[in-house]
């Protein structure tokens, strides 16, 4: 079986106007690497996004994610890139990502741009099941990707809120806890009633809240 580890990056935006894009999409596929069964990356994807209602990024975007104008001007729109992703897909496979955001954005973008949703099956947010395990003592809030890697002894690599990047750090936690994880069967395709709610909450510790980060670039606003 394959595993699907992805992450994906969204425009930062203060107005109400415009909801926020995909401009990063990055995923690594996990698979037996060995007959004993052993797991380990065996292939990468990547591409940035150009946004389709605000091409221009903000300067919030630009600092908080680290990618530049001249990275989403070299971009293809979403429906482009999504297919690029969908033909990079094996046949069999479950999706995991660090929380239920990426999903619901996944959805929303292939409803607003009439793309199927029929690929985005298997998915299983792994965020939950391994804050669970990490929280031995039964606390019930999530832990972000940053502190669960520091709670497993194992270093970030690369550069946070980069799509590959933050994938490659999600896997390397998911092939750690992987003997405890209970994946489940799905399909977007046969789900009613889904809508997309990204919510970035400032929280009271920003060490376990996953968009403490961004909440706190954000700070208040009056616009």
């Amino acid at each position: 079986m394959n595993y699907i580890i992805y992450d994906l990056e969204f425009t930062v935006s203060r107005s109400t106007r415009y909801s926020s894009e995909i401009i990063d999409i990055g995923a690594v596929k996990v698979s037996p690497i060995d007959d004993k069964g052993n797991l380990g990356v065996v292939d990468s994807f990547h591409t940035y996004v150009r946004p389709s209602n605000k091409s221009v990024l903000s300067t919030d975007t630009i600092q908080f994610t680290g990618i530049t104008q001249k990275d989403i001007d070299a971009a293809p729109l979403f429906p482009e890139a999504v297919q690029q992703f969908i033909e990079w897909l094996p046949d069999t496979y479950y999706l995991c990502s660090w929380g239920p955001d990426d999903k619901s954005k996944f959805l929303s973008h292939c409803r607003t741009h009439q793309v199927k949703v029929d690929w985005i099956r298997n998915h299983n947010d792994i965020q939950k099941q391994i804050s669970r395990a990490l929280r031995k003592e039964g606390g019930s809030r999530q832990l972000g990707l940053s502190q669960a890697l520091t709670m497993c002894g194992i270093p970030f690599d690369g550069t946070q809120h980069r799509a590959l990047d933050d994938a490659i750090n999600t896997a390397r936690i998911f092939i750690h806890h992987f003997e405890h994880l209970k994946l489940a069967e799905n399909s977007a395709a046969d789900e009613e009633g889904t809508k997309s709610k990204l919510v970035y909450s400032s929280g009271d510790d920003d060490k376990h809240n996953p968009f403490g980060d961004l909440a706190k670039l954000l700070g208040p606003s009056n616009s």
